[in-house]
């Protein structure tokens, strides 16, 4: 998937050959279209996305299904930026278009995958560059780690400087890596090396890494949140109420302490309306 400033989205993917590929824009269908006979299948829905945040996903028909269908195990969050407003001021500022492929259900341990980032916070790096791109974890401390480095290279991943696992990169030159072992709450020091044939690092990135204390699950009649390290509204508005494009409610009832929708900060304890 690829989004421009101006909303112009072009997606595609692959299905079975004939299926019927539709695209929602949160539940309202906003594309269509058929697999070609290699299972190949590309859109551009008629109307740019408008700016601010939505979630993607699709629904798959056989070529002999009318109704019904599959759903993606997956959704894309894409945030657009905000256009100009007919006084000719901005909205709100943005650096370009960022689409996040995360997965449908909140508790699976499937990793987050990065399909477009803003050139001003993320720019083009060369093709052997190494980077952490995710890092998802949930209640148990089961960790999910994913990034990018050269084709078939090998990459080892250390927590305050003790090893906790080994991955490889495939010929996209992407890689992921759940460590064995649970991590347990606390401030750490994450390192991963890419290690060449001679067993030398060739490169290293070093950043630090969260892991807050459980908190219950909040359910659809939880009434306050405290947030942890990682936490988004639209990741707290997915698992409350269903729908990450329902942040705004939550942010409506905690303006006294948001300052910035995109700026939340563990620790911090949020109301959450009732989802009726």
């Amino acid at each position: 998937m690829r989004v421009a400033n101006d909303g112009v989205a072009v997606i595609a993917g692959r299905a079975e050959p004939g299926a019927t590929v539709i695209v929602f824009d949160g539940d309202t269908e906003i594309a269509r279209t058929v697999a070609d006979q290699r299972g190949e299948w590309v859109v551009i829905p008629a109307k740019p996305l408008g700016g601010g945040a939505r979630e993607l996903s699709l629904l798959v028909r056989g070529p002999n299904e009318q109704n019904g269908g599959r759903r993606s195990d997956r959704v894309v969050v894409v945030v657009v930026p905000e256009r100009p407003r007919q006084d000719g001021q901005t909205a709100a500022a943005g650096s370009g278009a960022v689409a996040v492929a995360v997965p449908r259900d909140p508790q699976s341990q499937a990793s987050s995958r990065v399909l477009q980032a803003p050139p001003a916070e993320a720019p083009r790096s060369p093709p052997m560059a190494l980077t952490l791109e995710t890092i998802d974890y949930d209640q148990a401390g089961e960790v999910v780690l994913a990034g990018r480095a050269q084709a078939g290279s090998t990459l080892q991943v250390y927590l305050d400087g003790n090893p906790i696992g080994r991955s490889v990169a495939d010929a996209e030159g992407r890689w992921t890596l759940r460590p064995e072992t649970p991590v347990r709450p606390g401030v750490y020091t994450l390192r991963v090396d890419q290690v060449g044939t001679d067993g030398r690092v060739a490169q290293r990135i070093e950043l630090p890494f969260a892991r807050a204390e459980p908190q219950p699950d909040p359910g659809p009649s939880a009434e306050r949140i405290v947030v942890q390290p990682g936490n988004s509204l639209w990741r707290i508005a997915r698992r409350v109420y269903g729908a990450g494009t329902r942040y705004t409610v939550i942010y409506q009832a905690n303006r006294e302490m948001i300052r910035d929708p995109d700026l939340i900060y563990p620790g911090q304890v949020f109301t959450l309306p009732d989802r009726r």
